[in-house]
């Protein structure tokens, strides 16, 4: 039995879930901030592979599986903790992909990572992301319905953007000279 300790077996967990889909498939998919929401997602995955650099590839897709990684943790935590929701979701699982683990910030963190080669350039990009996230796209997917803040602050994000780029930069900096070095001891 699973959540024993609520009384919730895991048929009724599996009802709860099949509810959720019902909800879903009648209320979000097909409606227009569903489509608003995977044409954003197509429009920024279709950008990312014009603009990526083939030849890094691997290392940028290194960068860009990292951010995906812990955006979707981060955010899992979010919504567990009732700090926020996104009301609509491209899929109904859990924890929710939404357009913004998976598109937007992957690739936009990705991009200023291929872009800005030196530390300095970099923090700089990344600080300016982090206002253009912070104070205009955050409150604008507010205003349009695509985000709810239940018990955070906009600007509670700012510092988590900017550890965030940096962090996983130095990582796959650390991981490419790691396997560097392994190279030249063969």
């Amino acid at each position: 039995m699973l959540f024993s300790g609520a009384g919730m077996t895991d048929v009724e967990l599996q009802k709860l879930l099949t509810h959720r889909i019902a909800f879903w498939l009648q209320e979000d998919v097909f409606h227009f901030r569903w489509w608003f929401l995977l044409g954003f997602f197509a429009i920024f995955i279709f950008a990312w592979c014009k603009l990526v650099d083939k030849k890094r590839l691997p290392e940028i897709m290194l960068y860009a599986g990292l951010t995906t990684i812990i955006t979707l943790v981060l955010d899992e935590f979010g919504e567990e903790l009732i700090l926020w929701d996104y009301p609509i979701d491209i899929i109904p699982v859990f924890p929710p992909f939404t357009a913004v683990d998976l598109a937007s910030l992957p690739i936009i963190y990705s991009l200023i990572y291929q872009y800005c080669k030196t530390w300095k350039f970099f923090l700089q990009a990344t600080v300016a992301m982090a206002t253009v996230f912070c104070f205009v796209l955050e409150p604008a997917l507010v205003w349009g319905g695509f985000y709810q803040i239940l018990n955070w602050k906009y600007y509670y994000g700012f510092p988590i953007y900017i550890t965030l780029a940096l962090f996983v930069r130095w990582m796959v900096i650390k991981i490419y000279a790691i396997a560097e070095k392994a190279k030249t001891k063969i």
